[in-house]
């Protein structure tokens, strides 16, 4: 029988992702204070933990569009422009992220779509938040837009091990009876990771990411191969309990 990481040691991965996406992506600035200003108020709804306020399965109301635009308005001569905007806003998006504030990493987030809807940094964030819930399949939809989006070649490097990695979590969870779309996102995984080295092959993370990933897929020469080239790079340090199981599922190569 096949034994995969528990769901604590996935639940570790997924954090460990959330903490270090976008990392680079967007120059620290000045978190602004936004109280008791339009920003603040924008959108106080129940579709605020939503990514893009649940559309466009759920319909705007008349008001909270009349609200949007006002925020647009108000946010454009803030910043300067609708992109600056997004910006700022995205970063602090990634704040709140790296401080486990979902809730308000998701008000940020949806505050800069309104601002830019093909910024690539918000769909990132959107995906950070709910794999950080546990939302692996609707946090893939919005990672894989995000890679559509992105064109700076460095941040997309890391995108795609990010994808890599969530796209092996949710195979790795999913039940028995459902083999054929576990092999499918196993393939998704296996692909976002080569395309991810191929076009940085010093990115330490993907060749980490990749050993847990073909461990999950029962490829454990092929994850022994990764981890040698990971620790190469001076990866982030394996788990002991990860080298544990596969050490027994394979002796280390000499």
């Amino acid at each position: 029988m096949m034994e995969v990481l528990t769901n604590g040691e996935h639940k570790v991965r997924l954090l460990r992702l959330t903490m270090r996406l976008s990392c680079g992506l967007l120059e620290w600035g000045i978190i602004f204070l936004l109280a008791a200003s339009p920003i603040a108020r924008a959108q106080a709804d129940a579709t605020e933990s939503l990514p893009m306020f649940g559309q466009p399965k759920i319909t705007r109301p008349d008001d909270l569009k009349k609200n949007d635009e006002a925020f647009i308005r108000d946010s454009t001569l803030r910043f300067g422009s609708r992109q600056a905007g997004s910006n700022t806003l995205a970063t602090q998006g990634w704040a709140a992220v790296r401080s486990r504030q979902a809730d308000l990493a998701m008000q940020r987030f949806n505050q800069a779509w309104l601002l830019n809807p093909k910024n690539y940094s918000v769909f990132w964030g959107f995906g950070a938040v709910l794999s950080e819930k546990g939302k692996l399949a609707e946090a893939l939809e919005h990672l894989e837009t995000a890679r559509e989006l992105i064109q700076d070649p460095i941040q997309r490097v890391a995108l795609l091990c990010d994808l890599g990695t969530v796209h092996s979590a949710y195979a790795a969870h999913l039940p028995a009876d459902r083999q054929l779309e576990r092999a499918q996102h196993f393939v998704l995984a296996n692909s976002r990771f080569t395309e991810s080295l191929e076009n940085d092959a010093k990115f330490a993370p993907s060749w980490r990411e990749w050993a847990m990933s073909l461990y999950d897929q029962e490829r454990y020469s092929e994850a022994w191969l990764r981890v040698k080239k990971a620790r190469e790079l001076q990866a982030e340090p394996f788990p002991a309990e990860f080298i544990k199981k596969l050490s027994a599922k394979m002796p280390e190569p000499k």
